[in-house]
């Protein structure tokens, strides 16, 4: 009798576990059709990696003019040639979906995801450090939620700045770029103090115009 019924247990629990395999393989066959996967060609990926090779490339060369350490400069950008990144980058830059991933109205799931795994590990984007849910413990010098930037984090930012511009426009100056976007930029008062030193320094007047360049900007 015990024989039976440890038999027919385990004739049960077989039973259920081909039912939730089943069930798992029709769910993933269901989600596959549901999403469209867009495959990119090899000249949307050759362009948009010659694209990536340029804006390192540029970043390098600011970044060496400002001061950022060669360490720095030897890894930036790297999580881009990551399968989190590439091929999302190279399809929303290189496939006519868009410009800059600062136009948000166009963006889709699929570079969103991949633009939230860049700045989460990329630390030299001033969205790094912001805690979304304006987190700020008492007695910290957080403020709203911003945590003040360590200053080579900070300085790889403008030299990412810099870099973008003459990837984009093809000149250093990112006066008009800098007016556009200060105002959505969220920096904690001693790392966008740190940014205004920066950017008024003697010889930065080709890359943005004194003028528009104060604490208040951000």
């Amino acid at each position: 009798m015990d024989e039976i019924l440890i038999g027919s247990v385990f004739c049960l629990f077989g039973s259920l576990v081909m039912a939730l395999f089943i069930w798992a393989v029709l769910e993933a066959a269901s989600y596959g059709r549901d999403r469209e996967v867009v495959m990119i060609s090899d000249f949307v990926r050759e362009t948009y990696e010659k694209k990536l090779r340029e804006h390192i490339a540029y970043v390098v060369e600011a970044g060496r003019r400002i001061g950022v350490s060669e360490k720095q400069l030897a890894i930036h950008d790297r999580s881009k040639w990551s399968t989190e990144e590439f091929e999302a980058y190279a399809k929303y830059f290189c496939s006519g979906v868009n410009e800059s991933p600062l136009d948000s109205s166009n963006v889709s799931d699929e570079f969103a995801l991949a633009w939230l795994h860049h700045i989460h590990h990329n630390p030299h984007h001033w969205q790094h450090w912001i805690f979304s849910d304006g987190y700020t413990p008492k007695g910290s010098s957080i403020e709203n939620g911003v945590i003040e930037m360590p200053k080579h984090y900070a300085l790889e930012m403008v030299a990412d700045w810099m870099g973008a511009s003459k990837a984009y426009t093809g000149s250093w100056d990112m006066t008009d770029w800098f007016c556009k976007n200060a105002g959505r930029i969220r920096l904690h008062s001693k790392t966008a103090s740190y940014i205004v030193e920066i950017l008024t320094g003697s010889d930065m007047s080709d890359v943005i115009h004194p003028d528009v360049v104060h604490v208040g900007a951000f």
